[in-house]
């Protein structure tokens, strides 16, 4: 769905970048994904889009309005393909969003790009999804920003990869940012960059494991498989848990 000379150009069923989610899920999937503009924003667009403009949003900046409501859009195209169209998204004290009862999802955006994951709530105890997009790591930053987002070993695995280290640094934070999301109503707390660590990247997939007991049912040592995507500019990953 093309949108000329609109703030959200662009709207689309399935996952940027060509990414190709081939593993089983327990419950079908179901992405958006939309191109916004920043610099086209009017506030008129949250109600344009029949979208509610929460007052917590609509006192922050420009920037952060925009990419709430680009957000929302790619959300509402989810929830109706969940059968849970005139529910609407809000977010709670964590800042975290709160999905219908029966629906699992997840949501981020970049500058430009707002991608959302959805499904039907599966019966499996241990279940969660996560997605984020991120705009990739210049080259000339990473060897300073890496300390916080990997450990010395991870270091050592992505930089014998045949990407480049920059690349390869934004996916590791990207896939523990969606690891993050699905885990997070699981832990209900925040956990950190290196209490989970990557121990295997391939052109398509990179896996994560617990370096910490998050809980009970999420023990040191669990691992976790990420599907990606890139373009020349931004990463996309998807974490999809189905535990017991």
């Amino acid at each position: 769905m093309i949108l000329p000379a609109s703030y959200i150009q662009s709207l689309a069923e399935g996952p940027p970048f060509g990414l190709d989610l081939q593993r089983d899920t327990a419950a079908p999937l179901s992405i958006w994904h939309c191109r916004f503009d920043t610099l086209r924003y009017r506030d008129g667009e949250y109600a344009a889009h029949g979208i509610r403009l929460p007052p917590s949003i609509a006192d922050a900046a420009l920037k952060r309005r925009s990419e709430y409501l680009a957000g929302r859009v790619a959300a509402a195209q989810v929830l109706r393909a969940l059968g849970a169209g005139a529910f609407q998204l809000s977010a709670g004290e964590d800042r975290a969003p709160r999905w219908p009862g029966n629906v699992q999802g997840s949501l981020s955006h970049n500058a430009s790009l707002a991608v959302c994951i959805g499904r039907v709530r599966p019966r499996e105890r241990i279940s969660g999804l996560g997605i984020d997009v991120e705009t990739l790591i210049a080259d000339a930053r990473a060897p300073d920003l890496w300390p916080g987002i990997i450990s010395t070993e991870e270091h050592a695995l992505l930089a014998a990869t045949a990407l480049s280290f920059a690349v390869a640094l934004t996916l590791a934070f990207s896939a523990k940012e969606s690891l993050y999301k699905a885990l997070y109503p699981q832990v209900k707390r925040y956990f950190d960059f290196l209490d989970a660590r990557v121990i295997g990247l391939t052109d398509k997939h990179i896996v994560l494991e617990l370096v910490v007991e998050l809980t009970p049912q999420l023990p040191a040592g669990m691992c976790f498989h990420c599907d990606y995507a890139c373009s020349d500019a931004e990463v996309l990953t998807v974490m999809a848990v189905d535990g017991a």
